[in-house]
């Protein structure tokens, strides 16, 4: 896994004034709001006997351990201990790890490294035209695979004639060598391919779009964990049909992670229809993890360990993003973007510690 960059962990309408568990990289946070809104993360363990913060209380903007009522401020120190006699100092090890949070785009980032404040890296820009237009829907759930495998197939453009073909997959006119360029950059990278036109010219799309439609897709990757795909179809920008796809990964353990997804859209933008658009992208999700959950090797082996052809690029690029040396975290040289390769982290992800 890669350290010190921001990991999108969770929706901001899920965090409320009550203590929520995240478990991630193999641990447990937890995540509640004080009074003036602000979002608190600290490990969800007690350095008492090891409770679960998230089974406790708020109470004055701190959080108390359902255990034995010890008392944590926002920045992890025990402030009462009610056991003990007024007056009594507090050990100097009644502390708990708290991490830097920032909200955006409808997710809580999570700062996950031990970078100082002005070395962090900043946040990703989505498209303004997507996050501030269109319709977004929310769904999530738990996968029996490996984040990075299920990245790796948000990120790869032919995978749609087989793993999709019963859903839409079959009308992806994929009947040429895809090649495409890979724009690189210290936060991820983004590669486009537009496919001639989609389906035959009976169809009620391609009436409703006036001819056979062109399909435009976009993938992007935000390091360490997001993927965006988007889609367009239609001949006209004015007129096409447009959906994002912004899916957040979070891995528990080698073959287990959260996925947290927003589809985004240009069409039918009512709200009574979001239940019918949420059904059918987790549908679409779901066929990516049957088949991705029956890899031999869950974490991503070495590039040379597997056979690769030029539709694999925006995949290799990834890979080499996770793949890089570890390097000290104080060589990294990190202003507006993510860390680059050479200042990343790679960590060794275990069992899952559950509630």
């Amino acid at each position: 896994m890669l350290k010190n960059f921001w990991y999108a962990c969770e929706f901001s309408f899920a965090v409320n004034n009550k203590p929520k568990q995240i478990v991630m990289l193999n641990q447990r946070f937890v995540l509640y709001r004080n009074s003036q809104g602000q979002v608190i993360a600290l490990k969800d363990q007690c350095p008492h006997r090891g409770a679960a913060f998230s089974l406790g209380w708020i109470e004055d903007d701190c959080i108390r351990c359902p255990y034995h009522g010890w008392k944590f401020q926002a920045d992890g120190q025990c402030v009462e201990i009610p056991s003990n006699a007024p007056g009594t100092p507090i050990p100097k090890r009644a502390s708990v790890d708290s991490y830097p949070v920032q909200e955006k785009y409808g997710f809580i980032w999570l700062f996950y490294g031990d970078l100082p404040e002005e070395k962090r890296p900043s946040l990703p820009i989505f498209p303004e035209y997507m996050v501030s237009t269109m319709r977004p829907v929310y769904d999530e759930g738990i996968d029996n695979a490996n984040y990075a495998r299920l990245m790796e197939a948000n990120l790869d453009f032919t995978h749609v004639i087989a793993v999709h073909r019963k859903s839409f997959g079959q009308r992806i006119p994929i009947n040429k060598t895809i090649k495409y360029k890979v724009d690189k950059y210290d936060w991820g990278a983004v590669a486009k391919v537009n496919y001639e036109s989609l389906g035959s010219s009976k169809s009620f799309l391609n009436f409703l779009l006036g001819g056979r439609p062109e399909l435009k897709t976009r993938l992007s990757l935000y390091l360490p964990n997001v993927t965006l795909a988007e889609i367009s179809i239609g001949r006209d920008d004015s007129f096409d049909i447009k959906f994002g796809i912004l899916v957040a990964h979070l891995p528990i353990d080698d073959n287990t992670t959260v996925v947290k997804r927003v589809l985004y859209r240009n069409i039918l933008p009512l709200p009574l229809l979001d239940g019918f658009f949420r059904k059918i992208d987790h549908k679409l999700a779901q066929e990516d993890t049957v088949v991705v959950a029956t890899l031999n090797s869950q974490p991503i082996p070495k590039i040379s360990e597997e056979l690769h052809v030029a539709a694999d690029a925006l995949d290799i690029t990834f890979r080499k993003f996770l793949q890089k040396d570890l390097m000290q975290s104080s060589s990294s040289n990190v202003n507006s973007h993510y860390p680059s390769e050479e200042s990343s982290e790679i960590l060794t992800l275990r069992e899952p510690t559950y509630k």
